[in-house]
């Protein structure tokens, strides 16, 4: 009798185990969302975890890195974005970051058009700061500015950003 009720416990915590390990990972994932035109712009991605590590810093001038964890961090927008003078059509893009020279960084923009040829990367410059505080998960965010907005990602002591404008 008492195997049979042992054995009852056993399947609820594996059923718990089950229906539990996809909430837990969804906690590793991040959305930053800015109100633009007909709908968000949104950027998802995977956020690590520094772990005593400068995940940024070890990366060697001509290195791109993905920027995040797991699944590729993906920028959605409704609208035409341009970032200084380079023009960020409306559709879906996967995020990477380029190290260009010892304290430069860029945002590199990959079309999900899912036409094999049909764009090239596009790539926008960083503007690069030290954090006020250290940031021990991957943040992105996406700020309200005058006639557009700010992508911003922070990083243990590195902070990058680029203005932006909505078209």
């Amino acid at each position: 009798m008492h195997y049979k009720k042992a054995l009852g416990w056993i399947e609820c915590l594996l059923l718990t185990c089950v229906l539990a390990t996809p909430l837990m990972a969804q906690g590793l994932r991040g959305k930053a969302e800015l109100k633009a035109g007909t709908g968000p712009i949104t950027i998802e991605y995977g956020r690590p975890s520094l772990k005593g590590r400068d995940m940024i810093g070890q990366l060697k001038t001509g290195d791109v890195w993905r920027m995040g964890q797991d699944d590729p961090s993906v920028l959605t927008t409704p609208v035409d974005l341009t970032f200084g003078g380079t023009k960020i059509p409306k559709g879906s893009y996967r995020l990477q970051l380029g190290k260009v020279a010892e304290d430069k960084f860029e945002l590199v923009f990959q079309s999900q058009s899912g036409q094999a040829g049909a764009s090239q990367d596009l790539k926008v410059p960083l503007k690069k700061e030290s954090a006020s505080s250290p940031v021990e998960t991957f943040t992105i965010e996406l700020k309200e500015a005058a006639k557009g907005g700010v992508f911003l990602t922070t990083w243990g002591t590195m902070r990058l950003s680029a203005d932006f404008q909505i078209k």
